[in-house]
């Protein structure tokens, strides 16, 4: 038996570990009904001020915000603890470090993430600026957060699937 596999051996292992890493990724997809609600949260809490006047439920604000809070509160402990993934049967957040290899890939991507942040930072303060000569900017808000948390997990799970394939390599 020789010490180094020949070439088909060697393709099979590759294609093993690839196969096994989308699992992985496949594994931590989370669960479309929390990504629906979750969305629903966002677009309830950003629209409600332009909501209520519309539907003429201006009396009803106190108790709305009663149910909306601990909803939102429900959520985010979903969403971003470990405990709340767990009670609320969600997988477990995804580690982006055991997928893909670091790398020049982790060193570009801080730098993307530093310009965006910056530019993200920038365009957000000019846009609140701006909205509040907008009528329903409220409602505009909450059905983009709304959409971004319901199609993003998707398209999170794609990228990481892609980055896995080429191991972290843009």
């Amino acid at each position: 038996m020789p010490l180094e596999p020949d070439a088909e051996h060697a393709a099979r292992a590759l294609t093993d570990v690839q196969r096994r890493r989308d699992q992985a990724i496949d594994a931590q997809r989370q669960p479309l009904w929390f990504s629906v609600s979750w969305g629903a949260v966002l677009f309830l809490t950003f629209a409600t001020p332009d909501l209520m006047p519309l539907l003429h439920l201006e009396r009803w604000w106190p108790w709305w915000y009663g149910v909306l809070g601990p909803l939102l509160v429900v959520c985010l402990v979903g969403q971003y603890t470990r405990w709340g993934r767990s009670v609320l049967g969600l997988p477990p957040a995804l580690q982006v470090r055991g997928i893909v290899q670091p790398g020049l890939a982790e060193q570009r991507s801080r730098r993307r993430m530093s310009v965006f942040f910056g530019v993200a930072g920038v365009v957000f303060l000019t846009v609140g600026v701006l909205l509040t000569y907008l009528p329903y900017w409220h409602l505009l808000l909450g059905l983009a957060l709304g959409a971004s948390a319901v199609f993003t997990s998707e398209r999170q799970a794609e990228r990481l699937k892609r980055l896995s394939q080429y191991s972290g390599r843009p």
